[in-house]
């Protein structure tokens, strides 16, 4: 019973009680129905039968004074009124007759009694109708003596058993009547006995189902409504100090559960009190950290905005770098092109050189040759002169011819040697350009070196100032995006400082809810 519901208890009583009440109510309308059975049987049956036969009897007793009538009287009038009479008789009791055959048959069933009552009438009417008919005959044709014999003699014995018989039928009816009435005076009995008896089951029920009920809430409560009311209104007024009285063993009852969890609110709104507490210092603290972080961010989206001009300025600077280097690369192209060229010229010019000094060598040869000619061509001449003088006057144009040809060897010779000479500066001059052409052509070749040196390293210059530059805008993008995520961060530091004193705010408005409860 007590793991049912209070309302699963309470319809099973109110129910049971209600199926008693309505078997009150049952038993109580199929008495009155059986009681109003009996009486309408009563009265539509036994009634209006024992009304008919009274009307039959009546019937008879008309005709039997008509009959009487018909002997002291002698005027055909008064006799033809009485025959009347005796016909509207006999057709009231063929009717009376004929409604108590219907009556009877209607009823469904006709006791034996009856039955042979009902016969009887019959065989009483068919024995005494045609004495009855001869005696009026007799007393119309004018011979009462007889009709008075047979009055007397015929008639009243059978009127007599006939009116019996109908006396034998309204005492049946009116036996029945009184059967009726006992029987429904005895269901009455039987109702009101069977009906007090559900009433005071009903009410017995009713009684041990309210204190079981009772009893059983009682139970499951703990204690009275009210005080499960007074305790609960305390815990919701916060006071989680008074503790519950319970009733030695309760542990399942309202009251217990009530106990268990003003105890549960006590230890968690102490719990709360001091995670309150705790979560408005810490929130406090994180407000002044957000604070600080927000200075912090602050200074460093400032330095990094200043370190994004920076850097917009030397990625300037190394795109200019990058550019001279691009235009460096290419005089020192050009002067590795110029410096290959006149290696190619300083070559030329020694060889050159050494063409000239060779030719040079070739002159001093010939101008040795000529030296020795005019050297000879002087002997020679000398020796014309000495022959021309030896011959006198025919020598002497021969003479003078030697004399010029001696003039013009020593001319010759005098030109030869300074030609000598100066072949021979020459080719000091020549020897010396030489020289220099070779010193020249192995300075232009470490030239030529060093300049392809110089345009190699220019090269790597400005392959490193373009990777350089390619880097510092890398390095600018990364500068651009960290200064976003800073003010970003800035933005969500701000936004986590509200969320912050929201809930420092939160925590103050808790801490001062739960001050509410008394633990």
């Amino acid at each position: 019973m007590r793991q049912l519901k209070v309302v699963t208890r309470l319809s099973i009583a109110f129910g049971a009680l209600l199926a008693l009440v309505g078997v009150v109510a049952f038993v109580g309308l199929f008495g009155m129905a059986k009681i109003n059975d009996t009486l309408k049987n009563t009265v539509d049956g036994s009634t209006q039968e024992m009304t008919l036969a009274q009307t039959m009897r009546s019937s008879l007793d008309q005709r039997s004074i008509a009959i009487r009538d018909m002997m002291l009287v002698d005027d055909k009038k008064e006799l033809d009124s009485n025959i009347d009479k005796i016909k509207h008789e006999e057709g009231i009791y063929a009717a009376a007759a004929r409604n108590l055959a219907e009556a009877f048959a209607a009823a469904g069933s006709v006791t034996y009694t009856e039955q042979r009552i009902l016969d009887k009438l019959k065989a009483n009417e068919a024995d005494t109708l045609p004495l009855m008919a001869h005696t009026a005959e007799l007393i119309v044709s004018g011979d009462k003596a007889a009709a008075n014999k047979a009055l007397l003699q015929d008639v009243r014995p059978k009127q007599t058993q006939w009116r019996g018989t109908l006396r034998e039928l309204i005492e049946l009816e009116k036996q029945t009547m009184q059967d009726n009435a006992a029987l429904a005076a005895t269901r009455y009995s039987q109702l009101r006995i069977v009906t007090v008896g559900a009433a005071l089951a009903a009410l017995l029920v009713g009684v041990v189902g309210a204190l079981l009920i009772t009893r059983s809430i009682l139970s499951q409560l703990g204690a009275e409504p009210s005080d499960a009311q007074r305790v609960a209104g305390e815990i919701a007024c916060g006071n989680l100090t008074t503790a519950v009285a319970l009733a030695p063993g309760d542990k399942a009852s309202l009251m217990a559960s009530l106990e268990g969890m003003r105890l549960q609110l006590s230890g968690m709104v102490a719990d709360i009190k001091t995670s309150a507490d705790l979560i408005a210092v810490a929130a406090a603290e994180m407000a002044q950290g957000n604070v600080d972080l927000s200075q912090r961010t602050e200074q460093q989206a400032a330095s990094l905005e200043e370190t994004a001009a920076s850097m917009e300025e030397l990625t300037s600077t190394v795109k200019q770098n990058t550019d001279n280097a691009n235009k460096a690369n290419q005089l020192a192209q050009t002067a590795s092109d110029a410096a290959a060229a006149g290696g190619d010229v300083v070559e030329r010019v020694v060889t050159k050189m050494q063409e000239i000094s060779a030719s040079s060598s070739k002159v001093g040869e010939i101008i040795t040759l000529i030296e020795g000619i005019a050297f000879q061509t002087n002997i020679l001449a000398l020796n014309a002169a000495v022959e021309a003088a030896r011959a006198g006057e025919e020598g002497r144009g021969f003479a003078v011819v030697a004399g010029e040809v001696r003039a013009l060897a020593q001319r010759c010779a005098s030109a030869a040697k300074q030609v000598k000479d100066q072949i021979g500066e020459s080719l000091n001059y020549v020897d010396s350009g030489s020289s220099l052409a070779n010193d020249a052509g192995a300075s232009m070749e470490q030239l030529l070196t060093s300049v392809r040196q110089v345009t190699d390293i220019m090269k790597e210059i400005s392959a490193a100032s373009m990777q350089q530059s390619t880097g510092i805008e890398q390095v600018s993008t990364a500068v651009s995006q960290m200064d976003q995520v800073t003010q970003q961060n800035a933005a969500l530091v701000e936004q986590a400082t509200a969320a912050a004193q929201a809930m420092s705010d939160q925590a103050s408005t808790l801490r001062e809810t739960v001050g509410v409860f008394k633990v």
